[in-house]
């Protein structure tokens, strides 16, 4: 895996693709690349939930997070875009995972989270029993 930033995105392709798409983008109007990783805010790099994703997450110079597995109950209300705290985590930027998989980013704060899913990606519950 190469990583590659463009703009202010980070993003991380496989080799060959790395090694081609120069060329590529040369000839073709590339729409989507490689996974984005990250988004370049002045001096800290924010990741992007497609990263949460990822079958595998290489390190990135300049991203650091945390990883946290949740429960169920946290994991619907992360994905329904339900206010979350995680008082017990550590502050920063964490990975809510789910049975070891990857759901998406927030930033702890403390007292709350400020998530980084996606409005398209929220989903929606009928009813308020979670079982």
């Amino acid at each position: 895996m190469k990583q590659i930033e463009r703009k202010d995105l980070v993003k991380m392709l496989a080799d060959p693709l790395a090694a081609a798409l120069p060329e590529l983008e040369k000839r073709l109007k590339v729409i989507a690349s490689g996974t984005a990783v990250a988004t370049r805010k002045g001096r800290d790099l924010v990741p992007e939930a497609d990263f949460a994703l990822a079958v595998e997450r290489m390190p990135v110079a300049g991203l650091s997070y945390e990883t946290v597995e949740i429960s169920r109950e946290e994991a619907l209300k992360f994905l329904s875009k339900e206010p979350l705290v995680l008082s017990d985590s550590p502050r920063g930027y964490l990975l809510l995972t789910y049975r070891g998989l990857g759901l998406g980013f927030v930033k702890n704060l403390g007292n709350r989270t400020n998530s980084l899913l996606p409005a398209a990606r929220r989903i929606r519950i009928a009813s308020t029993s979670h079982s």
